[in-house]
């Protein structure tokens, strides 16, 4: 393991103060988020004294000056921090409303920020409930920094302790991140169980990015307070990394455009071939159609001189009858002879005729057929040309759309090239007052460092004198713990005191508030016949449910106050115990 086990339970116990510390911001912003009257922007510009548009440092400090809240510099920079949402170095309105509204009730933050804005002037409170649920939630983000920088102090104080090493033994599965799995691993190896709804708390403070894992530098400063100096490089490397890929992906579909319009050429030459292919087979079939015409001329030919033969045949015949009927010569009977055989001969020519014509009518028949399974074929071709057709169209919307892609990639370039400069422009001022406030920064971190240094040197110090002189350190402890009982007795007088005087003064509201009642019911018996009776009534309601809430919350804030307390007396005595009985142990 990268840690001892003592160290990781003190990291344990900062990881469950954070989370605890957060449930009960979230608690008080709940409760002020139910008052009718709270209003976000109203309630920024309360804040916002100089109307500048933004709080400042000052602006935090004025309002809990007036609420009666002391906040030294170091909570009152950790409570810019904590409103300062998006790290730019102002408190706008929208860092405040993040902060301000309820993260785990969506219902109730949908109903506040539908609420409508009411104008205050300049210097003038709130309504109570209001100014005092606004003043109790930064009081409370206070009370936070001084439970975690207490924790912190105690982890940091670890021999054994690196930030790294704390990042290492969280994230045991070396992802690179926190997951809530992982946290949840780690807190149940060291005996600490948290609820769900904690570990959401604790990363919602921590995880700064909202992208539900926490990275190396947001732990850092988590852990110590500290910002990670080499985040900002770190965010660079990861977006020329990007970058790169986006332009290894786009030349990749630049490739795959230049294959898709070699195919496009290569598509439209077969077209071309194809149109040439169809063209040569109607000129084939013209020809085949002009050998038929010319076959079917002939055979006309042929039919009319068979015709004429039968004219003649016909007239023949006719003579025969006349050469019948009046007898003629024997000369005429031999022609008449030869004209029979001329007959027969023609009735020969006619059975053959009769022949031809079968045959013709089933060329006929075969030419129909012929044309049918050309048709048949013709529509095959028709089709594929349509599935070709389609192909073509499609890859056609394919070759657009890459054209269109390559258009809106050139834009997208052209943007990112002047979105760059500008960006490398804003970066470099950024830079600049980063730095200059890194400057400061770390100069008030050094002379942190060196007070931390001579603390240490001066426990150092003293550790070996009471190694030295053991029995005369365990007397003064001794009497120290008699001290400190002491001095916890006579706290817990202080706070009774304390205690008293401010249920005095919320008993004399309680008296103002029952005195304001009766003269109330003075007034509504005074005016029982006239026509403001209802309004009174109205307004005794209001009162009586506005003691009512004043006395229960009232009730709720001694008990939190009186549990924080005892926690606190508790913390300090363990604390204290602890450094009493483990201080001998030591080695040096």
């Amino acid at each position: 393991m990268y840690l001892s086990q003592k160290t990781q339970l003190r990291l344990a116990n900062l990881i469950t103060t954070i989370a605890e510390g957060e449930k009960k911001t979230e608690i008080y912003r709940q409760v002020l988020a139910e008052q009718s009257l709270f209003e976000p922007y109203t309630a920024f510009k309360r804040l916002d004294q100089q109307k500048a548009g933004e709080l400042t440092i000052s602006d935090l400090g004025y309002f809990l000056n007036e609420n009666k809240i002391n906040a030294s510099v170091a909570q009152a920079d950790y409570l810019f921090r904590k409103l300062d949402q998006n790290r730019d170095g102002r408190i706008t309105y929208p860092d405040f409303v993040m902060f301000i509204l309820p993260k785990e009730d969506s219902r109730l933050r949908h109903i506040v920020s539908q609420r409508e804005h009411y104008s205050i002037k300049t210097n003038i409170f709130l309504p109570a409930e209001v100014e005092w649920g606004l003043s109790k939630v930064l009081h409370q983000e206070i009370q936070n920094y001084n439970s975690i920088s207490a924790a912190q102090e105690i982890l940091t104080g670890s021999a054994d302790f690196t930030s790294l090493d704390a990042f290492r033994c969280i994230d045991q599965v070396q992802l690179g991140y926190i997951t809530i799995e992982t946290l949840q691993d780690f807190l149940r190896q060291n005996g600490v169980r948290l609820s769900f709804d904690d570990l959401l708390a604790f990363f919602r403070v921590v995880d700064q990015d909202a992208d539900g894992k926490i990275n190396y530098s947001e732990l850092l400063e988590a852990i110590t307070f500290t910002p990670d100096y080499f985040q900002k490089e770190r965010q660079l490397t990861d977006q020329l990394r990007r970058s790169r890929e986006r332009i290894i992906q786009l030349e990749r579909e630049k490739e795959e455009f230049n294959n898709l319009q070699r195919s496009r050429e290569r598509v439209e030459e077969l077209k071309k071939s194809r149109e040439y292919l169809e063209e040569l087979k109607k000129s084939r079939e013209k020809v085949e159609q002009l050998e038929e015409l010319r076959d079917s001329r002939e055979r006309l030919e042929d039919l009319k001189q068979s015709r004429e033969r039968l004219e003649q045949l016909k007239n023949s015949r006719v003579r025969l009858e006349q050469l019948k009927s009046s007898g003629e010569k024997v000369q005429d009977l031999k022609n008449s002879s030869e004209q029979l055989e001329d007959l027969k001969r023609s009735r020969e020519i006619l059975y053959e005729l009769k022949s031809s014509r079968e045959r013709l009518n089933q060329l006929e028949d075969l030419k129909k057929s012929r044309e049918r399974l050309e048709q048949i074929e013709e529509l095959k071709k028709s089709r594929e040309r349509q599935i070709q057709i389609e192909e073509l169209r499609k890859s056609r919307e394919r070759l657009e759309d890459l054209r269109k892609s390559r258009e809106k990639l050139m834009q997208l370039e052209q943007e990112r090239n002047n979105y760059d400069k500008m960006e490398e422009l804003k970066k470099s001022r950024e830079r600049i007052e980063e730095l200059q406030k890194q400057r400061k920064r770390m100069e008030e971190q050094r002379t942190y460092q060196e007070k931390l240094e001579q603390q240490k040197k001066e426990r150092a110090e003293v550790d070996l004198r009471r190694s030295q002189e053991k029995l005369s350190e365990l007397k003064k402890s001794r009497e120290r713990v008699d001290q400190l009982e002491a001095l916890r007795k006579s706290r817990e007088q202080e706070r009774n005191i304390e205690e008293m005087r401010q249920s005095r003064e919320r008993i004399e509201q309680l008296r103002e508030s029952q005195l304001r009642v009766q003269q109330l019911e003075n007034q509504r018996r005074s005016l029982e016949r006239s026509r403001q009776l209802e309004k009174i009534e109205r307004d005794l309601e209001y009162e009586k449910k506005r003691s009512q809430e004043r006395i229960q919350r009232l009730e709720l804030e001694a008990e939190l106050e009186r549990k924080e307390r005892e926690r606190a007396l508790e913390e300090e005595i363990n604390f204290v115990q602890s450094r009493i009985y483990d201080t001998p142990k030591r080695r040096y």
